[in-house]
């Protein structure tokens, strides 16, 4: 019996199910049984106390047993490139939990108790089927980076604003219209990414952001950014398309704006369509960078002052890679 052992690496075999008696590893603090053939986990999974660490990811999994929520000192789980639909239930009773990647199966949503996660500070459940964010996510209080590209989002709940911690927020590639003004809450925010949506405006409140480096807003309906924007002082880039921001004046609204002659970068009847991004050697993507002159030491003339010290050049954007657990943006 090997009941001392602690930790259990079984990945990259042809693995389909574990015995009933691995219950009797008391001490067992790591499992990892990644890329295997598994379509269930068995139930004495539950019974394995100290575990902190569980790796399943690359299998059949459709569904995680109930008593994977017994796992109380539990702090990361990998469940990501599998066929799960759901979560169980009580989610929240893993009150150690810190680490949960998910990417690529089909859930479609999380369950309420999830906001019970006190500690939890990586969520990544990009490449799913999300249709929406339940508001207990803003309950995840330390909550640092979370990542939900590829889904179906049509919205966003107001609850984000709780997330003081959050560095990294990733919603590319959903069909978001607009954003909760409590965004502006997300103090600490440095990277925002909001590429390929649905959005024709964003709230003003975004200038709240003061932490905010990196702004990606690019394959949107945009006509105009929020004028706020200039007191974004350590913003280092925002994509958007190859044109130079303009100061202007919306036309329905007469409050001031930031504006560009080809946004948006889509036509509001190809919402679809990612194809117009130009691909060039060594696998980047075309894309305008702006930069804050008075941030990187430049001078400012006068008239510069008048569109907020914007100063455009094109450089280039990395393609999103073809198989990813999660997209990081590196600001």
């Amino acid at each position: 019996k090997l009941t001392n052992l602690e930790a259990l690496e079984a990945r990259e075999n042809l693995l389909r199910s574990l015995p009933a008696s691995i219950e009797q590893l008391k001490n067992l603090k790591r499992l990892d049984i990644g890329s295997n053939e598994f379509e269930t986990l068995p139930l004495e999974i539950g019974q394995l106390e100290n575990l902190q660490e569980l790796y399943v990811d690359c299998n059949d999994l459709e569904c995680l047993p109930k008593e994977i929520t017994f796992l109380k000192k539990l702090q990361s789980l990998d469940v990501s490139e599998n066929k799960i639909l759901s979560f169980p239930d009580d989610m929240g009773e893993l009150v150690s939990l810190s680490d949960l990647t998910a990417s690529q199966n089909c859930v479609e949503v999380l369950p309420h108790s999830i906001g019970r996660l006190k500690k939890l500070t990586i969520l990544k459940i990009d490449k799913n089927r999300l249709v929406a964010l339940t508001p207990a996510i803003g309950s995840c209080t330390s909550l640092c980076e979370l990542v939900l590209t590829e889904n179906l989002l049509t919205e966003l709940p107001s609850s984000l604003g709780n997330l003081k911690k959050l560095t990294v927020f990733n919603v590319d590639r959903n069909r978001l219209s607009e954003l909760p003004s409590t965004i502006g809450s997300c103090s600490n925010l440095t990277v925002l990414s909001l590429r390929n949506n649905l959005l024709s405006i964003l709230p003003f409140e975004i200038g709240k952001l003061q932490q905010l480096r990196v702004l990606d807003v690019s394959g949107n309906r945009l006509r105009s950014l929020p004028y706020t924007l200039n007191a974004l002082s350590n913003l280092q880039a925002i994509w958007l398309s190859d044109n130079q921001l303009q100061a202007d004046q919306d036309s329905r609204t007469g409050v001031k704006v930031l504006t560009c002659y080809l946004l948006p970068q889509r036509d509001a009847n190809l919402a679809g369509d990612t194809k117009g991004e130009t691909v060039v050697e060594n696998g980047f993507v075309g894309g305008p960078k702006v930069h804050f002159p008075d941030v990187d030491g430049d001078s400012v003339d006068e008239d510069d002052e008048a569109i907020g010290k914007f100063e455009r050049h094109d450089t280039p954007h990395p393609k999103h890679p073809t198989k990813a657990k999660g997209r990081q943006i590196d600001g």
